[in-house]
């Protein structure tokens, strides 16, 4: 039995006062000798014992009445268990990413345990709450009550170790001793739970929503296959998490324009692939959608096709430049060739890529133009000459330290960084066996950023900040690179990064850097724009294009259009990641350390069971009134 104000237990020390009171009033007889006694002796030692009796028993009814009223005060209780005596801190996880969007007809699964919460947070106790979006700290029942219903569902997904890490690092400021995670989620396999959870700081409560199984179609992506002067053949991607004979639709529009319609089964493969042949227009808002009743984040995949604008190619060499001309040709590329001693520098500052072929000595005039071209955002090759003289300065300037001194002897090159973000995803297989080109001369570079190097591990061709730098002449002379098939993908990569071509979508969840082919005045903004939505990011003006980035910016799925002054300049889309459509489940029973429950309602049912007090002071009170009636009776009745 605990007492909650056992402070008044004290007062029991007022007991002794009734013990003192009684000794007081007890008297002594008087002897008083008279005449025929006998008959009276009998008499008066009954009267002696019935006193005493009395007495006594008016005495321990007294004890008895003071006793009980003081234990009522002292507001008695027998708690359930031990956490009725100490109420631990609760912190709540709802998960609220669109997997949670399977169910039935009438409500999703995550529909399901926000009204539960909302019926079964009850009191004025605070209770933490986090989502995979949004922390609700410092909120009593109510408040957070009314924040709940604004929730809404995302692509994000926290791993299971970043909600322990979010636990721990909220029970840390708190006092209580005992404390409680409870996790509320469907708990995908992409959640990376452990099989054996250590108790920590805190016990595990975990609240699986049982989705009933569903057939669930995806549209995964969608790119270009293949493109020609009269059409564009989109390939898009489907699958889904059953087989199934059933056909599916698939359609694709221009805004509300229809473009195409197809069907596909899932009979034999999961996933299935369907293409489009449509005709070669910019598509400034296009939409597939699927006709499908599982999740319905993932039935539309939205997509954009622009018309991109020529890389501006500048070719500066005092030799010849067929190699260069036969890989940078239209429709992607427009060249222009200069001699070093008739540069176009309006063109010049208008280039992506800017190629130094083997200049003997670089005019100052075109260093310190290059420098400014380069903050421009311009990419720039430099293949020296043989001698390659005053080229300190230049490289200097574009963070390399100089030739340290010439080679005359052959070097092969031997070793690729296929790891490079200029080689990545370029070649199929990564192979180390083949015909090694070689060069007859060549400078000696310390980088540490080589692309292609020698086979004493010396760069052949290092890239600092869209600035790449061969050390060796490419004349036919000097090497045979220009026979090698590395030459075609290396300078076609430098060629297609110069300036970065919007791609048909991107993801919400991704940081991205996109150039957007415009010139924009001083003092001028893009805005990225979407109905009511209305954004302007993070961006970086360069001489012919601006650069947005899309870092700490909460994007929708959809197609927005790029707009400067209120005037439309290009077009992006967004689309979320399909991580979520994965819909296989984690089975809790095979984890250690943890409290499974099968809803809302079972684990807040437990709780308030085992926080329940069983309060006594009533009983002490009837028994208080009993003893008082008792003393009463005693007086009037008892002789």
């Amino acid at each position: 039995m605990h007492f909650q104000q056992p402070e008044l237990l004290y007062a029991l020390i007022l007991l002794i006062i009734p013990l003192i009171v009684h000794l007081f009033r007890l008297r002594k007889f008087q002897k008083e000798d008279f005449t025929n006694v006998k008959f009276l002796k009998k008499v008066i030692q009954e009267t002696r014992k019935s006193s005493r009796l009395k007495k006594f028993l008016i005495l321990a009814s007294r004890l008895l009445l003071l006793t009980c009223l003081i234990l009522a005060f002292a507001q008695p209780f027998i708690p359930a268990s031990d956490k009725a005596l100490n109420e631990p801190q609760t912190l709540i996880y709802l998960d609220n990413s669109f997997s949670m969007q399977a169910g039935n007809d009438q409500s999703s699964s995550f529909q399901k345990a926000l009204n539960s919460l909302l019926e079964n947070l009850e009191g004025e106790k605070n209770i933490g709450f986090f989502t995979n979006t949004r922390e609700y700290f410092d909120r009593n029942t109510t408040e957070l009550k009314a924040e709940l219903q604004n929730i809404e569902l995302t692509e994000k997904q926290l791993s299971f170790r970043e909600i322990n890490l979010k636990a721990e690092n909220y029970f840390r400021d708190q006092d209580n001793e005992d404390n409680d995670l409870v996790i509320i989620s469907d708990f995908q396999r992409s959640m990376n739970l452990p099989t054996d959870i250590n108790k920590t700081e805190f016990d595990y409560h975990f609240i699986q929503q049982l989705t009933p199984e569903i057939n669930n179609a995806s549209l995964d992506t969608v790119f270009v296959e293949e493109t020609s002067p009269e059409s564009t053949t989109l390939k898009i991607i489907t699958s889904s998490n059953k087989l199934s004979e059933e056909p599916v639709t698939i359609s694709i529009y221009d805004q509300e324009t229809l473009l195409g319609r197809n069907t596909v089964q899932f009979v034999e493969d999961r996933s299935t692939e369907v293409t489009f042949r449509l005709q070669n227009n910019s598509i400034a808002r296009g939409r597939i959608e699927i006709e499908d009743l599982g999740l319905s984040y993932d039935n539309q995949l939205y997509f954009n096709i622009n018309e991109n604008p020529k890389i501006q190619v500048v070719i500066i060499s005092a030799e010849e430049t067929d190699f260069l001309n036969r890989i940078y040709t239209e429709p992607e590329f427009e060249t222009f060739n200069f001699r070093p001693n008739q540069i176009d520098f309006n063109r010049l500052n208008s280039a992506n890529l800017i190629i130094l072929n083997e200049i003997e000595q670089l005019p100052s005039s075109l260093i310190n133009n290059l420098s400014t071209v380069k903050e421009n955002g311009a990419s720039v090759i430099i293949i020296p000459s043989e001698e390659a003289q005053g080229y300190g300065q230049l490289l200097n300037s574009f963070g390399f330290s100089a030739f340290s001194d010439n080679v005359n002897s052959e070097r092969l090159i031997t070793d690729i960084s296929f790891d490079h973000p200029l080689l990545e995803n370029v070649f199929e297989d990564r192979i180390d066996n083949f015909e090694y080109p070689k060069v007859l001369t060549s400078h000696n570079l310390s980088a540490s950023n080589a692309i292609l190097s020698y086979q004493d591990g010396r760069a052949f061709l290092a890239g600092e900040d869209s600035v790449y730098l061969f050390s060796a002449a490419l004349n036919q002379v000097n090497s045979n690179f220009r026979n090698s098939p590395l030459i075609v993908p290396v300078f076609y990569q430098i060629g297609l990064t110069s300036l970065k071509k919007n791609q048909l979508y991107y993801l919400t969840d991704e940081e991205q850097q996109i150039d957007i082919p415009v010139e924009l005045e001083k003092d001028l903004v893009l805005h990225i724009v979407n109905g009511e939505t209305d954004i302007i990011p993070q961006q970086q003006n360069y001489n012919n294009r601006v650069e947005i980035s899309t870092g700490n910016i909460d994007l929708e799925a959809g197609n927005y259009s790029v707009s400067n002054n209120n005037s439309m300049v290009g077009s992006i889309s967004f689309n979320f990641p399909r991580t979520e459509s994965d819909l296989n489940y984690t089975n809790l029973t095979e984890l250690e350390g943890i409290n499974i429950y099968n809803s809302t309602e079972e684990y807040f049912s437990e709780t308030n069971a085992a926080t329940q007090i069983t309060s006594l002071w009533k009983w002490f009170v009837i028994f208080a009134l009993i003893f008082l009636a008792i003393e009463m009776l005693l007086i009037k009745f008892l002789k």
